[in-house]
């Protein structure tokens, strides 16, 4: 918990840095085509773009490496009038964070100001729902699971396959990588020619 709250605090300090305009819930909705297509082309400057993007809603988004025992992929919480997405970059795999932001993105979209919201935690009831929404958002807005299900009918995972399904799907392979990994259906060790650090 101690090593967790430095974390929370450190993002806070870093959030007080950042300016933003009043908090706009169209415009976010407005610019996640945009933000996701950041995540297909993988830009060089690509955290600063999403800041950049989230400001002009009112979203300060701000870059906290992982603490010794807070090992946390992300938190969104609000700060006054404006939400914060604190990210970790943890695992410096596109795939989690693309994940992970889109999540923390869902919790501002769906749910109340007055909660904070960790990623890599254990929840109980209406708190889990609340995650299991988020992570439908994120899933949504990454590689959806209608996509998903074309790929395993499809039942071929060459790396050629896997970036022709990208491109048809608008998203990166580092996603469908990773969906695949984590139902078993290709070995960890595949596909890593896709996985992205993100630069910060």
């Amino acid at each position: 918990p101690h090593a967790i709250s430095a974390w929370l605090r450190k993002g806070e300090l870093q959030a007080e840095t950042v300016r933003v305009g009043t908090y706009a819930e169209k415009k976010l909705i407005s610019f996640l085509p945009q933000l996701k297509a950041l995540m297909v082309d993988h830009p060089q400057n690509l955290f600063q773009q999403i800041q950049q993007i989230c400001g002009e809603a009112g979203v300060k988004v701000v870059h906290t490496p992982c603490l010794p025992q807070a090992p946390i992929h992300g938190c969104t919480r609000w700060i006054k009038d404006n939400p914060l997405i604190q990210l970790s970059g943890r695992y410096k795999r596109n795939d989690i964070f693309w994940f992970t932001f889109f999540h923390e993105i869902g919790h501002i979209l769906l749910h109340g100001k007055k909660e904070i919201f960790l990623e890599n935690t254990n929840y109980e009831g209406e708190d889990q729902q609340k995650e299991n929404e988020a992570d439908d958002f994120a899933i949504k807005w990454t590689f959806s699971k209608q996509q998903e299900q074309k790929m395993v009918d499809y039942g071929i995972f060459t790396l050629d396959d896997i970036a022709r399904f990208a491109q048809s799907f608008q998203t990166h392979p580092a996603m469908i990588i990773g969906r695949l990994r984590h139902r078993g259906l290709i070995p960890h060790s595949y596909g890593t020619e896709f996985i992205r650090a993100v630069e910060f």
